[in-house]
């Protein structure tokens, strides 16, 4: 088991799209976005201001909301605010994060000495995902999605700005990360996408790992693996490797089995009867604001908290079976199962298994590697025992911060 005792780095990790930052052996503070916040205020006072509008009309008289919107007293009014992605910044106490607030976000710069925000970047549909920033000049490698459904690379200036990509193949290009010895290289995931002759999305091929050399304008693969994704590349001053590596899983369309056709012929009546019942209780509903059903059944006012399905680099991972397989108590079991392990590699070496149970990890330019399973952040250092440093639910993303 980890030894819980405190680390002296500085870390910061997103769960559930919160960020926290646990500096040295202080204790964990959340971060928050004064952007953000007045944003809410703002669409707050608007929505307030023009609820009169939901109350009127022939819904109103029904005591429903009118088609599309939901009824009144559910749902949240306030807008999602998604810490989506965090790097270390240009002095240890400064940070870059994206934000998502749903149709806006952005990219920010905050000192946390200072408890300062900078707004970098900030646009409709905002689409930036990982950031790197360089070691000696301070440009920002970052992933974009593409309206196509690709992602590409660009790279921008120290301030966000004078973005120009530099991979525009028809591939998934994500979580680039700029080489220690301060050249201007970097690693970064790929995955081919695949088509058909009408350019439809028919999958996509396996993670791999690739070198671009920017002066080069060139790019070289690393290492790629046959029915395994290879993610989150970070470069070690020997020229090694670290990365994750899970199991590949097809997203190719595959004919159903006998068994499935087989199923789908013996409940055709009971959907039928269900789609029937449904369409009936939608007419009762809308003439006299009864519903058909009495007999209970979940409560649309409280949302089922329980996600057991978890998106992570373009593959749905069932977080319940994962914690079913894992030991110890509900709230610390790993979210991903053994099979992410956290590898080291050299370019023409024997790779050694680090961690398991690995969702995400950094590596510092001194060699420290904090990783998390999705539960518990953990500090790793010269292939000691792994110190837990902080917990929470779902964390999608470390950075070491110094």
């Amino acid at each position: 088991m980890p030894d819980s005792s405190s680390s002296p780095l500085s870390v910061a990790w997103i769960a559930r799209g919160r960020l926290f930052v646990k500096r040295g052996d202080g204790s964990v503070d959340e971060i928050e976005s004064a952007f953000a916040r007045n944003s809410l205020e703002r669409e707050l006072k608007h929505s307030d201001n023009n609820a009169w509008k939901d109350r009127s009309g022939v819904w109103g008289e029904m005591g429903m909301a009118p088609p599309g919107r939901a009824p009144w007293g559910e749902g949240n009014k306030r807008r999602k605010i998604k810490f989506v992605t965090v790097a270390k910044g240009d002095s240890p106490d400064e940070i870059y994060y994206v934000l998502d607030m749903g149709p806006v976000g952005g990219l920010f710069k905050y000192n946390m000495e200072l408890d300062e925000e900078t707004r970098l970047m900030h646009s409709q549909s905002f689409s930036v995902r990982d950031i790197s920033r360089h070691p000696v000049d301070g440009e920002l490698a970052v992933s974009v999605r593409r309206d196509d459904g690709t992602m590409g690379l660009s790279i921008n200036r120290h301030d966000g700005l004078y973005g120009k990509l530099i991979t525009l193949s028809d591939t998934i290009d994500e979580a680039p990360s700029w080489l220690p010895d301060g050249s201007k290289r970097l690693v970064f995931q790929s995955s081919a996408i695949a088509r058909d002759d009408d350019g439809r999305t028919l999958g996509k091929t396996v993670t791999r790992i690739e070198l671009l050399d920017i002066e080069k304008q060139a790019i070289t693969k690393l290492f790629e693996e046959d029915n395994e994704d290879l993610l989150q590349p970070r470069m070690a001053d020997n020229d090694s490797v670290l990365y994750i590596r899970r199991p590949y899983k097809s997203s190719h369309y595959k004919p159903p089995t006998l068994w499935e056709v087989t199923q789908d012929v013996f409940l055709f009546p009971f959907r039928l009867a269900r789609a029937a019942f449904h369409t009936l209780n939608f007419i009762s509903m809308a003439s006299s604001g009864k519903s058909l059903a009495t007999s209970g059944g979940p409560d649309h006012r409280r949302p089922d908290k329980k996600q057991p399905l978890l998106i992570l680099y373009g593959q749905a991972v069932d977080t319940q079976q994962a914690m079913a397989k894992g030991a110890g108590k509900d709230d610390e079991r790993p979210l991903v199962p053994k099979e992410w392990a956290l590898i080291s590699k050299p370019k023409d070496g024997i790779e050694t298994v680090i961690a398991e149970n690995v969702l995400t990890f950094d590596r510092s330019a001194a060699g420290d590697i904090v990783y998390s399973d999705g539960r518990s952040v953990f500090h790793l250092k010269n292939g000691k025992t792994p110190t837990k440093i902080g917990s929470g639910d779902i964390i999608e993303k470390v950075a070491i911060l110094r």
